[in-house]
């Protein structure tokens, strides 16, 4: 029996893996689609906010986010928020006989 079969190795897979990896992941694809992109935008409103913060910040902040990546940015921002609600609670707690403004309000059948 006369069979022709070409012999695989994992040198021979390894080189074509890396060769398609190298053309598809390596080289920045910023063409995305409109479409895609607006659908992604509608699934995923949040990231749309957090690029909004991040504008907001900066242009408030200035020179100082210079020396800052976005993600510690917006760590920063994710910090001052939890910081500032958690005060205004406290304080509302304190005015209110320990009731934030919210419960107060849902208390007496608002929003």
């Amino acid at each position: 029996m006369n069979i022709n079969t070409s012999l695989i190795t994992s040198q021979s897979v390894l080189l074509q893996t890396t060769d398609v990896l190298n053309k598809e992941t390596l080289q920045p694809n910023n063409n995305v689609p409109q479409s895609i992109q607006k659908t992604l935008d509608e699934l995923f409103p949040e990231q749309e906010y957090q690029q909004k913060q991040l504008k907001k910040a900066k242009e408030i902040l200035g020179s100082l986010t210079d020396k800052l990546t976005d993600i510690q940015l917006q760590g920063a921002i994710t910090e001052i928020q939890y910081l500032a609600e958690n005060w205004l609670d406290c304080f509302e707690r304190e005015i209110f006989d320990g009731l934030t403004l919210k419960e107060l309000l849902h208390e007496k059948g608002g929003a």
